[in-house]
């Protein structure tokens, strides 16, 4: 792997002057594009008021407007069909309570992913067909669903899409589509989630029928948050204020079952420790996702809607049972996977696989995780009686649905993102697929020149060493996509003790001295998942490191620490 040292900008220190603040965090905003001040403030203050885009951008939605503005007056129930994944799960919470604060009866369906398959189905729509129901709306799906939309019509319902995934060339016969990828659609950010679309709808609805109550919508954003980190949208424009507003709220949420998933799963979140990103991505969205991926989604949905104490604790619990399970199904199913990669795939550009003993509800993370470790696209499918079915996940740029557009022939469908998507694919059309994905990835690598580079956004010094600079640094957060957490080459430092941590000493911990003289500190490092790959690091030993400045706090007390991604002796080059 490459490492790639962002060159230092030379506009940085007199725009540091102008702003009051080191060189360095300088450097960091320009490489971001940030180079004004008034950029500066709104990046640094992201503005509820200011800093939202008008929901009436979207052409469609005064259609919905008009129609909700009906079923109001008709005393409907409105059918809400969300997708099974974090961000359909949110996102049908943030419509349901909106709906259901206009006065309106809502009934919502989260399909069952083995039985009913990815995107709008025919069960959904019998289901709100029985509820009495004449009119429904999908969340984060839909916008593919041409024959489910057309059966939906027959069967005397009306059907509204939001979603935010790839449009395809025929869009479904939909009262109304709110889908901001679509290049009709008139809306300004493209990278909304599911969720977050859900919400724009919400404002639009809000603002024309029940203006008074518009600031009660605020409380949604803790699921908007949940949706949009652990969807992996860009952390920027809308999504930078859903994110870091939905935080604010996450740690004054007014839901019991989260507030009852922060107690069991023991994830420090009140209201005097507010979540990040990070957390989010890594503490509440795979609990989320747990039951979709393990059981059935609902049970996510109907834990953030609870309002009885004791039943959100069962759901809690139920869904802390089904997390540490994934954890360990997926942890055993990657081992076997990566032993069959090192035999198979090491001359390939690709990844993929499908077996009968890959359950369907945890294929995405271990393609992530798969990826991830090998840096090439990847591709895991569960093998059912004629079908496989899964998720891709992508390395080194590769813009999945891109590739997928040019193996549509083969497959029954497919949809997702440019970093995630999902398939299925006939048992005879499997083995065509594969060649074909590994020639397709290929030839763009090799068109692209595109190398496995880690890209580092500036050297650390031992200047930058302390809160100060670690407190200017958190102001760059909600990270994410889109605005990763910096990442610090430390050139030549002394390492003076090592120790493996953790079950088969799989973690590193090590302490570094760095810069000489009265410039001289010590400072511990710690790397999770390095121990195996840097078992042969010794006290003396001086390296090159690469890493996220970041506080530790452990048992009340905090202290400055280095969080490494990869480790080079002071022999090797690098650019």
């Amino acid at each position: 792997m490459l490492w790639n040292i962002q060159p230092f900008d030379k506009r940085s220190d007199t725009f540091a002057k102008d702003l009051g603040t080191e060189s360095l965090i300088a450097h960091l905003l320009l490489s971001r594009g940030i180079d004004s001040s008034q950029k500066v403030e709104d990046f640094f203050a992201p503005d509820y008021e200011k800093h939202l885009h008008n929901p009436f951008l979207f052409t469609d939605l005064p259609r919905i407007i008009e129609r909700i503005r009906k079923a109001l007056l008709d005393k409907e129930t409105v059918g809400v069909f969300g997708d099974y994944d974090a961000d359909g799960v949110t996102g049908s919470v943030v419509l349901r309570e909106a709906l259901e604060g206009l006065g309106l009866e809502v009934v919502v369906h989260i399909p069952d992913k083995h039985k009913e398959g990815h995107g709008l189905s025919k069960e959904g729509i019998e289901v709100f067909k029985n509820a009495g129901a004449r009119l429904f709306f999908t969340v984060d799906c839909g916008i593919t669903n041409i024959a489910e939309i057309a059966f939906a019509k027959e069967r005397g319902l009306e059907c509204i899409v939001i979603d935010h995934h790839h449009v395809p060339e025929i869009m479904p016969d939909a009262l109304a589509i709110i889908n901001p990828k679509v290049p009709q659609s008139g809306y300004p950010f493209a990278d909304l989630c599911g969720a977050g679309t859900a919400f724009k709808v919400s404002q639009g609805l809000y603002q024309k029928l029940a203006p008074q109550k518009t600031d009660q919508l605020k409380w949604l954003l803790d699921a908007v948050a949940i949706g949009t980190v652990a969807d992996c949208m860009p952390i920027v424009d809308e999504n930078r204020v859903f994110v870091r507003y939905g935080c604010v709220v996450l740690a004054k949420t007014r839901r019991i079952g989260l507030q009852k998933l922060y107690e069991i799963g023991r994830i420090p979140i009140d209201d005097s420790r507010h979540p990040d990103a990070m957390m989010i991505a890594f503490q509440i969205a795979p609990r989320i996702n747990a039951a979709g991926r393990m059981a059935h989604a609902r049970l996510a949905h109907n834990l953030l809607v609870e309002k009885n104490d004791d039943q959100a604790s069962v759901f809690a619990k139920e869904l802390e049972a089904h997390n540490n399970d994934r954890r360990k199904l997926s942890a055993k199913i990657a081992k076997q996977i990566q032993t069959r990669v090192k035999k198979e795939c090491l001359q390939k550009n690709t990844i993929v696989f499908s077996d009968e003993g890959y359950p369907l509800g945890i294929v995405g993370l271990i393609a992530g995780k798969i990826a991830e470790e090998f840096h090439k696209p990847t591709m895991i499918l569960t093998r059912g009686k004629e079908f496989s079915q899964g998720s891709l996940r992508s390395a080194r740029g590769i813009h999945l649905v891109e590739i997928l557009k040019q193996c549509e022939d083969l497959l029954e469908k497919y949809g997702g993102h440019a970093q995630a998507a999902g398939l299925t694919v006939s048992h005879k059309n499997f083995p065509l697929l594969q060649k074909r994905f590994e020639d397709l990835v290929s030839q763009e690598l090799l068109h692209e020149k595109k190398d496995i580079t880690r890209l580092i956004d500036a050297e650390l010094l031992t200047q930058h060493l302390h809160k100060d600079f670690l407190r200017s640094l958190r102001r760059f957060e909600p990270f994410g996509e889109g605005n990763p957490e910096p990442l610090f080459l430390v050139r030549n430092t002394v390492i003076t003790d090592v120790r493996f941590l953790g079950s088969d000493n799989k973690h590193l911990k090590i302490k570094l001295r760095i810069g000489e003289g009265n410039d001289m500190l010590i400072i511990d490092a710690i790397g999770f998942s390095l121990g195996e790959k840097f078992r042969h690091l010794a006290p003396k030993d001086t390296v090159h490191i690469i890493g996220k400045f970041q506080e530790n706090e452990w048992n009340g007390r905090t202290s400055l620490q280095i969080m490494i991604e990869d480790i080079r002796s002071k022999e090797e080059n690098f650019s």
